[in-house]
Order: structure tokens, then C-alpha cells, then sequence
């Protein structure tokens, strides 16, 4: 099916698209230079979705000519998976257009950000192992709960 041959839904879901995709590549830049700034790790793992969603929205695009629900749907899977999840306060007194921008309050310096990530790795190692622990104590309750019974 050439462009010309197409009616006006299809062009509609392109532009949906397009629209999407744009949107998800500004944000994904936005979290890009946060994490440039900042060193924040959920910054880093929200940029990186922000690819694939991407990727999955761009797929999308050029699925509708085939199919246009299959495009659509790849089209809205690639927004829900840009879902960023909790991230620290990075703006403090910045004003719409500075936070709409990326640019944030926080500035760290190289070695700053050498010693947040070294301290963000080592919180995470420790909530894996709390995690760990009670896990293993949830199944040792279980193993005497049924031995008693």
C-alpha cells in the first residue's frame, strides 16, 4: 500500500505515532542529561527505557501501514513501558521551563558522582540481602508450620 493509497485513519495513527515517539525521545533526553548532571541511577534506567520504548513505538510507526491495530498496540505497549517510576527530587527552586528543559538544581562534580553511585550500589546490594534474608526466614516458618501440623 502506497502513502498516497491511504485513507485518513491511517494517517491518523501515524501521526499518533509520531507523536509519541517524539514525546518519549524528549524525555528520554531530558532524563539523559539529568543523569549527566546529577549521576542519579533512576535517572540512567529511565533514559534506557526510554529507548526500547522508543524503539518499540518506532516499530509501531511502520507496523500501521501493514496493520493498523497491530501498530497501534505496538504504538501504546511503547508508552506503557516508558513508565519511569520514583525518582529523587533533583528540583528544588527551578522554575516550568528550567524543569521542563532538564536543567536541574543539582550539579555534582565527577568524583560526587563516583561516590553516589558507589553508595547507590552498595544500598542496593544491602536491599538484596535484607530481601534475601527474609525470604529465607518466610520459608523457615513455613517448613515448621507444616511440621507442627
Amino acid at each position: 500500500m502506497a502513502l498516497g493509497d491511504t485513507d485518513i485513519w491511517t494517517l491518523m495513527y501515524i501521526g499518533i505515532g509520531v507523536f509519541a515517539y517524539l514525546t518519549i525521545l524528549f524525555l528520554t533526553f531530558r532524563d539523559m542529561r539529568i543523569f549527566r548532571r546529577t549521576g542519579y541511577v533512576s535517572y540512567r534506567k529511565g533514559a534506557f527505557k526510554g529507548i526500547v520504548a522508543s524503539s518499540v513505538v518506532l516499530i509501531g510507526i511502520f507496523s500501521i501501514l501493514a496493520m493498523q491495530l497491530l501498530g497501534l498496540g505496538l504504538i501504546f505497549l511503547g508508552l506503557m513501558l516508558n513508565q519511569k517510576g520514583a525518582r529523587e527530587n533533583v528540583f528544588t527552586t527551578a522554575n516550568a521551563l528550567n524543569r521542563f528543559i532538564g536543567q536541574t538544581d543539582i550539579v555534582l562534580t565527577n568524583e560526587e558522582k563516583k561516590e553516589l553511585y558507589e553508595q547507590q550500589m552498595a544500598d542496593k546490594k544491602r536491599m538484596e540481602k535484607e530481601k534475601e534474608r527474609a525470604d529465607r526466614n518466610e520459608k523457615l516458618r513455613e517448613k515448621r508450620e507444616k511440621e507442627e501440623s
